[in-house]
């Protein structure tokens, strides 16, 4: 495989707070932003006009048509690329409600010429449309905005999306796993014995034992996440052994939820697939969408997060008021 290096994209800073200025840097980053696709295709635009001369195996030349068939990120890359919302779909217009179910209902693909054409009308329109279409967009999980690939030759943006091991599985759902496995182990006060047997692992061919407790791991890669799916059902196994009555069903849920996901992530890295491979891989999904209720409590969103602190800073100031009160009274 030949990768040739085209550019290195701006990353833009994040902005924590809103405000009048970071909408106009947010608006000067998008800018920069489709400045450098738009000259990093042009060359594509280019050649669907006339072609290109390529040279074949068969050492004749032709005229080829180059287009851009795939792309490969991951899921905040592909929110900023296909100007969607973080809990929306590039691919196609599912609620953001349904998310994560097990929905085997087929939703439309997205038509991001049809959102380029609405946007149109916000800027040609009269008001009342604007608002209409504004609606519209925030019900379909579209930020006001172009789409990156929008307007190349032969290309559906919809359909580049392909989902990759890498920023599928193991930066993505093994990464929101393993914080729901650590919330589940404190909570049952087994996180320690997790660590022990974590450090505990014997070197094994093709296999990078850990040398610190997985607690220590600040930045985690693809290369120590396919570490992880290696041995991590035997770890957790060890450190949810001898459960007491009211332990043992959240803790074989546990482990049976694991395991499919990690069952799951083996059998897709394989090369062909036939109906009996792909009814196991239904299988490992849906016994990974029937048991995932068991960490329901410890998938908290960045926005319920931030409610909980601030109910605790207001039982806190609650709390030191009634303190001060008690205190004049004595």
């Amino acid at each position: 495989m030949a990768v040739l290096l085209l550019a290195l994209l701006p990353v833009p800073p994040k902005f924590p707070q809103s405000s009048s200025a970071n909408e106009l840097q947010r608006q000067i980053n998008a800018d920069t932003l489709q400045g450098v696709f738009d000259l990093l295709f042009e060359p594509l635009r280019e050649s669907a006009l006339g072609g290109v001369p390529i040279d074949c195996a068969d050492g004749k030349v032709r005229t080829c048509f180059p287009i851009l068939a795939a792309w490969i990120a991951d899921h905040m890359e592909n929110v900023a690329l296909h100007g969607i919302k973080s809990n929306a779909c590039p691919k196609c217009e599912i609620p953001p409600d349904v998310l994560g179910s097990n929905n085997h209902e087929r939703y439309p693909v997205r038509d991001y010429g049809g959102y380029a054409r609405l946007e149109q009308e916000i800027l040609d329109g009269t008001e009342s449309t604007s608002g209409d279409v504004h609606t519209t967009f925030n019900a379909l999980g579209i930020k006001i905005g172009r789409n990156i690939f929008y307007g190349l030759p032969r290309v559906s943006a919809a359909n580049l999306h392909q989902p990759d091991l890498l920023h599928t599985i193991y930066l993505g759902l093994f990464k929101h796993m393993m914080d729901w496995v650590q919330a589940f182990l404190k909570k049952h006060a087994r996180l320690q014995a997790f660590d022990d047997a974590w450090k505990a692992l014997p070197p094994y061919p093709e296999f990078f034992v850990p040398k610190k407790a997985y607690r220590e791991v600040t930045q985690w890669q693809g290369k120590e996440m396919r570490n992880l799916g290696r041995c991590l059902l035997g770890v957790l196994g060890v450190a949810l052994r001898q459960p007491d009555s009211t332990q043992q069903l959240p803790f074989k849920r546990a482990l049976v939820y694991v395991r499919s996901l990690l069952d799951f992530s083996l059998m897709v890295q394989y090369r062909s697939h036939t109906p009996e491979t792909i009814g196991y891989l239904e299988q490992y999904l849906n016994r990974f969408h029937w048991t995932k209720d068991i960490f329901l409590e410890f998938r908290i969103s960045k926005r319920t997060q931030a409610k909980v602190d601030d109910q605790r800073k207001e039982l806190r100031r609650q709390r030191t008021q009634v303190d001060g009160s008690l205190t004049k009274l004595k």
